[in-house]
């Protein structure tokens, strides 16, 4: 689970060394991941990584989700062409956002909890960059970050 914080051109070779170290009860789910994840010609890693990059949530889209519903709503369902150009209203906006983030002049609010993860990560990227940090300790503690707590 935690393959898409290393960087794409590790995530194959690290795949093959923990599939090798698989139990054979794992192998189904091992075969999954390598034809729908590693192999994939509609997924390719590059997609799919998120290393060096801000983690998106499921918080964010709903949140983009919400706000796009306000814009919309009425009383009973939205007609059909009215959606359309809300939608191309909003992917209008996208240049101008995109080039107010590029200028570091646009920021997402990111609630406490978020931010901390999100510099857990970058410090452990830093230190895997530096090799201060291998793929399998990089692995293991991503896992810690983003796994359930210890109890």
């Amino acid at each position: 689970m935690s393959l898409p914080f290393l960087p794409p051109e590790h995530i194959e070779d690290t795949f093959d060394r923990l599939d090798a170290r698989a139990p054979e009860q794992l192998q189904p789910i091992m075969d999954y991941v390598y034809h729908t994840w590693i192999r994939s010609a509609v997924f390719p890693i590059d997609n799919w990584t998120v290393f060096m990059t801000s983690v998106r949530t499921n918080n964010d889209v709903e949140g983009w989700h919400n706000r796009f519903n306000t814009c919309v709503a009425t009383r009973g369902p939205v007609p059909f062409y009215h959606l359309i150009q809300e939608l191309y209203a909003e992917a209008s906006d996208i240049p101008v956002q995109l080039r107010l983030v590029t200028e570091g002049k646009l920021q997402r609010y990111q609630r406490k909890k978020s931010r901390q993860i999100q510099g857990k990560l970058f410090n452990l990227w830093e230190r895997y960059c530096e090799r201060s940090l291998s793929a399998s300790h990089l692995l293991k503690e991503c896992a810690v970050v983003y796994g359930p707590p210890a109890q």
